[in-house]
């Protein structure tokens, strides 16, 4: 089931899809967007069940293959586009890239990881991702996207030929293991760490944000004047 999610769309050029995290909506973006000023087409998407997207009853909507459906109808508006993700945003967006090569032509990953193959990890993640929803101001059957269910995307790293730009601030300790993990294994990578950054760069940090997207459009061949 496709869920047509709401998306708000500024600037002109190249494309730049922007994917919020668990509990979050596309606003979180609005000084990324302002940073990058006039030279991207930036379009800001709210996940199922967050912001103004629909919120379905049912659970198949939240399941990852729905989601990332959704999202092929968001990119085939846009074109080619440069991806950038937070945490929960960013692993979609690795999950996009190796199930449906070349529709995106670069990665930017902020505060995000590449999931788990140990078990208890993993369920230890998704532990406490429901003891979260009763904190977020959206169904807790939207915390569905958020649930791993497998090591794919950590098992296929390798497999990502796309730019890929990581950031993560230097006090989201979660998270800095994981951003060093994924510079060693995948392709094209470049990584940079914010000094006493936390998870929502995005908000604190927006210019780093917009930095290490003009990095990695530039890499794709994606640079205002070029598209």
């Amino acid at each position: 089931m496709i869920t047509e999610l709401h998306t708000t769309t500024t600037g002109t050029g190249p494309a730049v899809v922007l994917v919020h995290g668990m509990g979050d909506s596309g606003s979180v973006w609005a000084a990324t967007v302002e940073a990058l000023g006039a030279d991207f087409a930036c379009t800001s998407i709210d996940l199922p069940g967050h912001g103004r997207s629909p919120a379905p009853s049912e659970q198949a909507p939240y399941e990852r293959e729905a989601v990332l459906a959704s999202f092929d109808a968001v990119l085939a508006r846009t074109g080619p586009a440069v991806y950038v993700g937070h945490s929960l945003g960013g692993y979609l967006g690795l999950t996009h890239c190796l199930t449906r090569p070349g529709v995106i032509r670069g990665l930017v990953l902020v505060a995000a990881g590449p999931g788990f193959r140990d078990a208890a990890a993993m369920k230890d993640w998704n532990d406490r991702v429901h003891l979260s929803a009763p904190r977020l101001t959206i169904p807790r059957i939207a915390t569905t996207t958020s649930l791993h269910t497998d090591s794919m995307v950590i098992d296929r790293l390798a497999e990502i030929a796309v730019p890929v730009g990581l950031l993560v601030g230097s006090n989201d300790k979660a998270f800095v293991g994981a951003n060093e993990y994924m510079e060693r294994k995948l392709p094209d990578a470049r990584r940079r760490t914010v000094d006493e950054g936390r998870h929502r760069l995005m908000r604190t940090h927006p210019d780093a944000v917009a930095d290490m997207v003009r990095d990695v459009a530039a890499a794709a061949g994606l640079t205002p004047g070029r598209h």
